[in-house]
This record gives structure tokens, sequence and C-alpha cells, in this order.
């Protein structure tokens, strides 16, 4: 038999009180004196013989309804036989090892191989284990097996990532893999530096009843780390010269003391400066390197600074796009005048790198052919060119941009369709004295970033016509006149975006080719919808790349010269970021100059040291629910306590006890009621 609270057998020091209670009132003998004894010939004698005969019923009625009573509290149990055999069979050992990037610390790795080893050697023969090695993500290094040899084998091979940690993926792997343990003496052992960030995505998280799940902690001594975290370039197209500027954010955490570091930067695998810097023992520092000459096409480089105990932090990787000028393809119509795109052409011209470009062609001999150049189509004051077609929208979907600018040519007869998500409904006359103006934009958006701070700019501008237009279905309004009228509309199609521009761009619609706020919204514009705008330098590992849908037999180079052909479809295809550095795409074969880039970092979180209590790991696991039972797992001892109920029928016992006790000790009065003296043998009065 076991006990559910084991702890309160103590209370089985409680016995004594029958005893106390037994010598305390029990009776003695006193003599009476009485003139006569006619009265008393009639009262059986008791001696004290017969009474020891009823107070040791009494006493042990007493003391085993207690005894039974402390027994019932306690939740008594039998074990089940064929969870007794389970116990004594053999065990399945989960092995979650983490191999995110703080995992590379040099004090950490080691550790977590060792404390490895240990698991395995310290199962037996029969034993089965399972290998499973984490970061974001979890992956079965070794299936279940009784070789422990292998599992040593492929423990060795394993280093760590440059990604981030995540608990939650680990301990659902794990589920599973009890789930097909077949057996129920389990057992799993999260290796890990409990790096902090890990713990999110772990609320809520279901693991089997009983499962102990035991972290063991390998964290570094010291939390100290010194770490690129960010990197920001600018490019100048000139004159005289194409420059390009950097500057990296550094953060230093938990130093002892403060250190000297270098910081390096690399452009296209030549350095391109130096910093030394003195760090302080907590906090971020910002480096700037000075301008140098921009090389020819796309960039793409590095900051690194002086090693330290977690090298993978130590280097950020980025990559700018190789295109040096976004080429703007404008459709005009057939009769517009020679100088109606004068301000937007002019305006495109003007500004930093990247360079603008346009390209000028009539509706009439715009052809799909001239889209394999162009990074935006802008279909001023047209209708989608016949000859353009289908063409133009499998190139929006594959990641180019097209901007519709709506004018008095195109009345009320301008249809919707997937390039052209809004619909004309003829022109808004505006007077001199009440000019039209914006009045509600989405600063917030990326399209008017130029203008968060300086949003006067565009309530200035003054519209003296505008289009009537109708909004297309999942296409969203970012501006709107005064009036509640649409201005600017976008809508995602595939990879790319399809704008509509209702404010007018030329003279004759108002004064916006005048105002201060033209040059800058058709610049930002032009990047925003040919996917220029807001480019991230680099990615985190763990992040899906989307290949342009061009790109029909991509084959991609991963950092450490991997190669990786991903399947395609009509919207592209797209690849998982596992490794830190440059992946390159090719088409077809790996020769020549890549035709796209990306760079990938770990996380930045990675570089906090610090360690979370094991507790807080844990805190947001719930137990499966009895009817998820998806996991054959052993009876619990508070499932088989419950199941038994052995402490309804000690209850029950105890009342009988007690109702026994009840009526022995009244018959015992009663009969002592009845007596009223004890004579003696002689029959003789005192």
């Amino acid at each position: 038999m076991s006990f559910l609270l084991p702890a309160m057998l103590g209370a089985l020091a409680a016995l004594a009180i029958p005893i106390l209670v037994h010598l305390r009132f029990r009776e003695k003998d006193t003599p009476f004196r009485f003139p006569s004894l006619m009265f008393l010939e009639r009262i059986p004698i008791r001696t004290a013989q017969r009474r020891r005969l009823m107070d040791w019923p009494l006493f042990l009625l007493r003391a085993a309804a207690l005894a039974l009573l402390v027994l019932a509290f306690a939740r008594p149990y039998l074990p089940q036989r064929d969870t007794d055999a389970a116990v004594e069979g053999a065990r399945a050992v989960v092995l979650l090892l983490d191999r995110s990037l703080s995992m590379s610390h040099r004090e950490v790795w080691p550790a977590a191989l060792d404390s490895a080893r240990g698991i395995i050697d310290g199962t037996s023969d029969g034993d089965r284990i399972v290998l499973v090695a984490f970061d974001d993500a979890a992956e079965v290094v070794v299936p279940w097996t009784t070789d422990r040899s292998a599992v040593r084998a492929a423990l060795d091979d394993l280093v760590p990532a440059a990604r981030g940690t995540r608990f939650g993926s680990a301990l659902r792997a794990a589920r599973q893999l009890v789930a097909d343990a077949g057996t129920t003496r389990l057992e799993v052992a999260v290796i890990t530096d409990l790096q902090r960030t890990g713990v999110a995505g772990i609320a809520g998280l279901e693991m089997p009843a009983g499962l102990a799940i035991r972290p063991i902690d390998v964290s570094a001594a010291s939390p100290a780390n010194v770490a690129v975290s960010s990197v920001e370039l600018r490019r100048s197209a000139g004159p005289p010269r194409a420059t390009v500027a950097a500057q990296a954010r550094l953060v230093a955490r938990a130093l002892p003391e403060r250190r000297r570091v270098r910081a390096t930067l690399t452009l296209n695998g030549r350095p391109a400066g130096t910093r030394d810097i003195d760090l302080p023992t907590e906090g971020e520092l910002v480096v700037a390197f000075d301008a140098v000459a921009a090389p020819a096409g796309r960039i793409t480089g590095m900051v690194t600074i002086d090693t330290d105990a977690l090298p993978g932090d130590d280097t950020l990787h980025f990559a700018l796009p190789r295109d040096d000028a976004v080429t703007v393809l404008l459709v005009t119509p057939t009769d517009a005048a020679a100088n109606e795109t004068l301000f937007f052409e002019r305006a495109l011209a003007i500004g930093e790198a990247p360079t603008i470009r346009v390209l000028p062609v009539s509706a009439a001999r715009a052809s799909a052919a001239q889209l394999a150049d162009a990074g935006l189509v802008v279909l001023w004051d047209v209708a989608e060119p016949a000859a353009l077609g289908p063409a133009l929208q499998d190139w929006v979907r594959a990641g180019g941009g097209v901007v519709s600018v709506i004018g008095a040519r195109q009345g009320a007869r301008a249809a919707v369709s997937p390039v052209v998500p809004a619909q004309s409904g003829g022109m808004i006359e505006r007077t001199a004295a009440l000019p039209g103006t914006l009045g509600e934009v989405t600063l917030d958006h990326p399209l008017f970033a130029p203008f968060r701070d300086a949003s006067a700019a565009l309530s200035a501008v003054r519209f003296g016509r505008y289009p009537r237009l109708e909004v297309a279905d999942g296409a969203s309004v970012l501006a709107r006149f005064d009036d509640g009228l649409p201005a600017v509309i976008e809508s995602r199609l595939g990879l790319g975006r399809a704008l509509v521009i209702g404010a007018p761009l030329d003279p004759r619609g108002g004064d916006f080719p005048l105002q201060p706020a033209y040059l800058p919204f058709l610049r930002r514009l032009a990047l925003h919808a040919s996917g220029h705008a807001g480019a991230p330098l680099w990615r985190p590992s763990g992040e899906s790349w989307a290949l342009r849908a061009t790109l029909r037999d991509p084959v991609v180079a991963a950092p450490d010269g991997s190669l990786e052909r991903p399947a395609t479809d009509s919207a592209g295809s797209a690849i998982v970021l596992r490794k830190s550095g440059l992946y390159s795409a090719y088409q077809s074969r790996v020769t020549g100059e890549p035709l796209d880039v990306v760079a990938v970092n770990a996380p930045s979180n990675e570089s906090d040291l610090t360690p979370v209590d094991p507790r807080e790991m844990l805190l947001g696991i719930r137990e499966l629910s009895a009817d998820a039972g998806s996991i054959a797992t052993a009876p619990s001892a508070q499932e088989l306590e419950a199941r038994q109920g052995t402490w309804r029928w000690l209850l029950a016992l105890v009342a009988l006890l007690v109702l026994g006790e009840t009526l022995l000790s009244t018959r015992g009065w009663r009969a002592t009621a009845r007596r009223s003296a004890v004579i003696p043998s002689d029959r003789s009065v005192v």
C-alpha cells in the first residue's frame, strides 16, 4: 500500500490521546457506608477484573477509529501490478540538446556535450534514447535506439547554429516522441544555457501528466559579451563621386571592466575602415566609419569586432541591391503634350543613390519585352496597354510595381483590373477659392515616411481637379482628399504592388509640382512601388527568402558553399535561411554574377547570455487533459488514488467503530448507574 499524502501519517501520534483518556478516567473502587444491606443484595457484584474486560474494548475501538481516520486523510492506494512492471522495465530517454547561437560560447558547448554524454552513459542495456537538436526548430538527429555508441557518434558531429532559441519547439517534439515510445518509464532531459528569449511560446503548452522534464543548466559562469547588433549604410550618388558611409551599433553586456575593441568595415571583400572603441561595461555605442568610394554594382560587406567568448555575434553581414538605378517605364498617352511629364521626370532624376532612370514610351509602342529591365511601370493617364496585358500582371506578381496616375483622359471609362485596383467615376472640379487638399494621410505607411515629422508639407498642396475613384475589393486607401475621396490607393499582387494615384502630378491639376513635398513624395513612391524602399540590409536566420518568379530554375548557394534547388510555382520559390552569411541565387547553375544576394545573421537577442530560472521555463506548461489521451503514460498516483477511493471505505469503517464504541460505552454507563456500592466478599458492613 502507498499513500498520496504520507506526511499525514504523522498524525498517528494522536493515538496517545485514547490512552491518556483511559488512564485519566478509569474507575476506582470507593467504599460507601450503608445502614442496611437489604437494598444491595439485588445488585450484581462487579469486580475490578470485570470492569477491565469492558474498558479495554472501548480503548481499542477508540484507538482503531482514530488510526483509520488518519489513514483516510493520508489517501492510501494500491499500486497496479502493470505499473510496477513498467517502472521496473527499460527506460525511454528524450535528450533535447540546445544548439542555438548562444550555445557556441566557448564554455557552454563543451559543457553541453559533457552533460549529454553523461546522460547517454547513464542509460542501461535495453534503455532507449532519442537525440533531438533544437534552436528555433527541432530536428530528430537519432531516432529511438538502444545503440548508445550511435548516439555518441551523432553527438560529436553536432555544432551550434546561427539561430535563435525556442524551448516550445523542442518540447512539442518531445511530446510527440514520448507518444511513440510505447512505454511508461519516460524521461526528458533539456540541455541548454536557458537563454531568456527561448521561453516565448511555451505558455499553454500541454505535456503528459507525470512526465518528468529536467532542465540541465550549462550556462556560462559570466554573461559578459560584446556584439555587433546593427549596421546602417548611406550611399551618395555624388558629385564628384559616389560614396558609401556606414555606422555600426555595438552592445556591451555585463563586462567586468571597460574594454577596448577594434571594429572593422569590409566592403565587397576589401577592408574599408577601422575604429578602436572604448566600450562601457554595460550599454550601446555607435561606431561611425568614414565615407569611401562606393564599389560598382552590388555592395556586400560586414562589420567585425575582436573575437570574444561568443564569436557568433562578433560579425554582422549585410547586402545592398545590385541595381545602381531603378528603371521606371513611363507609359504615356499618344496625345500627351511634350512637357506633360516634365516635372515628373525631372523630380525623379534628383536625389541620392539609388538613382532613378525614367524611360518614356508611348502606349502604342509599349511591349512586354520592355518589362525585363524595368523596376517600376507608371501608367500616366492611360488604360492598361493591351500589348502588356497578362505579361504585366505576371511581372507584378513576380515582384514588380505598377503605378496608375488617373487623370482627365480616363473619364469614367477606367475599369478595375489586378494592376489598377480602382475605377474612375469622372473628375471633381474645385474652385480657386476653395481648392482641394489632403485631409487624411496614413503617415505610418512606408510611402509617407518622409512626412512623419513634416505633415504640414502635404497639407500645403492645393488641387484644382482630381478623379472620383472607387476602390476595388482588397485595396487600401493610404490618403484621402478633404472631401473624403481616395487620393492614394494600394493593393498587393503576389510579390509586387499596384498603386493608384488620384492626386494630379502635373501643374494642370494643381500646384503639387511646385511644392517642396513633390520631390520626396515621388522619389519615395518610386522606391516603395519598385520594392527598393525599406529593403533590409540583412535578414534574421530562420526566415524564408522568396525568390523572384522570373527564376524558373533557381539554385541557391548557402554561406558554407552548399547548394539548394528550391521548388518553384507560379508565385516563385522560397528557401529557409538557416546559416549566417551571404546567400546567392543563380539561374540554373552557379556561374558568373549572382542574380540576387541576401545577408543573414543570427537574431540579435541571442547575444544576451543572462539565463532564465529553470522554473520559469516550465511555468507555462500544462498537464495534458484526460480526454486528449494521445500519449500512453502510466496512471499517476493521483489517478490511482481517485480511481480506487480507498479513503471512502476507511471513513465508513470509522463510522462503524464510532457507533460500536457509543453503544458499548452507553451500556457501561447504565451498569455503573445501577451500581451504588462495592460489597466485600464477607458481606459485612463497614
